[in-house]
């Protein structure tokens, strides 16, 4: 069945981004942010379109300062994001689509393979590698934000709560998944490179 919230404002949505992109399936939903498996009809094909449902200036000033963070990084353990923008009501960014499903999702099922588990740590600690050395502290890595594809590697597709974007997170916003997180990010501050090995 539809998911109500993305059924309600699929067609403003298909106004303002359909002349580009086609909306196949939607993959994810939540109160401020709606992820579609769309294709692109100018490159022809598949992309991810997650589009910011929020009208407020700083919820969108937040979700973009997200879209920069992620665009500075390029490793095959961290989404790769195409372009971002604002059409009309909507902030909006399109990376690569990967076939999978979230670690959260992966896991209910049961324990994963050890070679699996071995594969995943690497393709993590990999990008944490590779995000630090571009000044990037995630700060916070949860299983809902770990993507695991089909061919069993590991992308992080999260970055709302990393350095960069602590100027532009709203007052009222702190980061899900307490258990995950560093004690000193728990704490409210920004953490450095060793937060992130806690959380992986």
């Amino acid at each position: 069945m539809p998911n109500p919230i993305a059924a309600v404002i699929r067609s403003r949505i298909e106004e303002a981004l359909g002349h580009r992109f086609r909306l196949d399936a939607t993959a994810a939903v939540s109160a401020e942010r709606v992820l579609f498996r769309a294709h692109d009809r100018i490159l022809n094909r598949p992309v991810s379109l997650r589009v910011n449902l929020e009208a407020g200036a700083a919820i969108r000033s937040w979700f973009l300062k997200e879209s920069e963070a992620l665009a500075r990084l390029d490793h095959p353990a961290i989404r790769h994001i195409y372009e971002a923008g604002v059409v009309g009501e909507f902030a909006y960014r399109v990376g690569n689509w990967i076939e999978g499903e979230s670690l959260g999702d992966a896991i209910q099922r049961g324990p994963r393979a050890v070679p699996t588990v071995h594969v995943l740590a690497r393709d993590l600690l990999t990008a944490l590698e590779h995000a630090h050395a571009h000044g990037i502290i995630i700060r916070r890595i949860v299983p809902a934000s770990l993507l695991l594809g089909t061919t069993g590697r590991g992308t992080i597709t999260d970055l709302r709560f990393c350095n960069l974007t602590l100027p532009d997170i709203p007052a009222t916003e702190q980061p899900t998944g307490l258990p995950f997180l560093a004690p000193e990010v728990r704490d409210g501050t920004v953490g450095d490179q060793t937060s992130d090995i806690y959380t992986t």
